[in-house]
């Protein structure tokens, strides 16, 4: 998994930030396409034809991140529905489904492992913590990305 706390150390805490979660592991082959697809979109994402300062990377097997550092250049909203379709064309070419939001990804906090729960459960677990996909900043995702189920 991705530290947290030292992603993209050339973007201020401000920075708006966009989670997407996979209904399913995606596997070490997948990742590599992954990867290379989402810095391709980073590299060339813009806004009203102005480049953003974004970059996009898997924080782990089932979660993507974009951040836009918005000090420079903002998101426009035809910016954002571009990354929402790309994520949605990567979800179809590796068939998987980016945008349900009935599971949330938990993390087992005595062997660190990941997966899928029913939100609607979440009250159900102990000894775990979720993975908060509502998350807007950088500086929330650093710090209250991760939060421990009581």
């Amino acid at each position: 998994m991705q530290q947290i706390y030292n992603l993209f150390p050339n973007f201020s805490d401000s920075s708006r930030v966009w989670i997407y979660t996979a209904n399913r592991a995606i596997t070490s082959i997948e990742s590599d396409f992954v990867q290379t697809h989402l810095e391709l979109f980073s590299s060339e994402w813009k806004a009203h034809s102005q480049p953003l300062k974004a970059k996009a990377c898997m924080l782990n097997e089932f979660t993507v991140v974009f951040v836009v550092d918005q000090s420079i250049t903002s998101a426009s909203g035809c910016s954002v529905d571009s990354s929402v379709r790309f994520v949605k064309e990567l979800g179809k070419e590796l068939e998987i489904d980016f945008f349900n939001r009935l599971n949330v990804l938990v993390q087992n906090n005595i062997d660190s492992s990941l997966y899928l729960y029913p939100y609607r459960k979440l009250n159900e677990l102990t000894s775990h913590s979720y993975f908060n996909p509502l998350v807007e900043t950088l500086k929330d995702l650093k710090e209250n990305w991760l939060i421990e189920l009581k």
